[in-house]
């Protein structure tokens, strides 16, 4: 007699099930890329900013108009802070005359979204931080 085996949908059913692991490592490892990627622009949209902060005495460039337009396609969630480090404080406009051979720090906490098809949104808040030695 021929045995009779059912084997017929053991394949499709095996992939069934590991399709939504699959997806899970494909689209997380996607999405990571991505929030690394916009991490990366705001990082050198801070650079942007603090090189304007550090020669604010000698130029006429706008330290959040750069980081803006630097930034581009992404949106700061905030307006950067300006400081002048080792006693200067808060200075919006950048760097003075008297601030030369001070370091200026640009800043600001940045949310990044990371949604993964089959887990829960995520949000990583990163601090975006660049210095630059006044000039």
């Amino acid at each position: 007699m021929r045995r009779v085996s059912r084997e017929d949908g053991v394949a499709a059913t095996e992939f069934a099930l590991i399709l939504p692991v699959l997806a899970l490592i494909l689209f997380g490892t996607i999405e990571f890329g991505r929030a690394l990627s916009q991490y990366q622009v705001y990082q050198g949209a801070a650079r942007e900013g603090a090189r304007c902060a550090a020669v604010a005495s000698t130029s006429d460039c706008d330290v959040q108009d750069e980081i803006d337009q630097a930034a581009a396609p992404y949106d700061p969630e905030k307006d950067a802070a300006i400081e002048v480090l080792e006693g200067g404080g808060s200075r919006p406009e950048g760097c003075l005359e008297a601030d030369r051979g001070q370091d200026v720090q640009v800043s600001w906490e940045q949310p990044l979204d990371v949604n993964i098809p089959f887990w829960r949104a995520m949000t990583i808040t990163s601090s975006i931080k660049a210095v630059f030695r006044c000039e």
